[in-house]
């Protein structure tokens, strides 16, 4: 059996903690790249990157499938990741909306995952009611509840969900204007007045300019996350 590079790597550096990206959408996961590698420089400064790992996949190949048709995605997910599933492994996924079907993969590798992390986050906010940021399909989704006590999460309005899908859409393909991120981020002000807003989509994180603790960034969770365990 033909043994690839990266088989071998592991192989050879298996008592090492590894951080793989799963490249998918090319916005998103340079996203997610920049932002590891901003985290590690200004925890180790001079000239530190972080030092991961980019598994690319053609994201045409599952993104016509997205959310939810795990009979076309799965195999092609354990096809893909089948050289990095070892426990030294820890897999980041630059799409949120996928993990849904990651968890029912039997892998050994270790997700990163978004919503975990964010259990842990929310134990500091007890009892405040929480919105989620994300596509139609994220917001509306019986998933979410799952991880969080369903009766603290509130629904948005209906033209705000759509507004935020368009704007998702708009952000993949480099089309959002000035002013769709101005109108953006005032309604993440909007509703964070009250409530816990969750921002569950990587585009969405993207154009995140708030500071705001009751908002909080499902990628910065999982970015953090990655320098503490390679830290660790």
């Amino acid at each position: 059996m033909k043994v690839t590079f990266y088989q071998y790597y592991f192989k050879t550096s298996c008592a090492m903690k590894k951080i793989v990206i799963l490249g998918l959408g090319a916005r998103s996961t340079l996203f997610y790249q920049e932002a590891l590698h901003q985290l590690y420089f200004e925890t180790k400064g001079k000239y530190a990157t972080f030092p991961f790992i980019v598994k690319q996949l053609d994201f045409n190949l599952i993104n016509p499938y997205l959310p939810d048709n795990a009979a076309v995605i799965s195999p092609i997910l354990k096809r893909e990741l089948e050289e990095f599933d070892a426990p030294e492994v820890h897999l980041l996924v630059p799409n949120i909306t996928i993990h849904q079907i990651i968890d029912t993969l039997d892998f050994q590798l270790q997700i990163v995952h978004p919503y975990k992390l964010l259990i842990s986050e929310l134990a500091n906010k007890k009892g405040k009611k929480v919105v989620f940021f994300g596509t139609k399909y994220t917001i509306n989704s019986s998933y979410l509840g799952s991880f969080i006590t369903e009766n603290l999460i509130e629904k948005i309005n209906i033209e705000d969900v759509l507004f935020l899908d368009e704007m998702r859409k708009k952000i993949y393909i480099y089309a959002e204007t000035s002013q769709d991120i101005i109108l953006y981020n005032k309604l993440l002000e909007n509703y964070s007045r009250n409530a816990i807003v969750v921002i569950a989509c990587t585009e969405l994180s993207i154009i995140n300019k708030s500071c705001n603790t009751n908002i909080i960034d499902l990628v910065k969770l999982q970015c953090h996350e990655c320098l503490q365990i390679l830290l660790d």
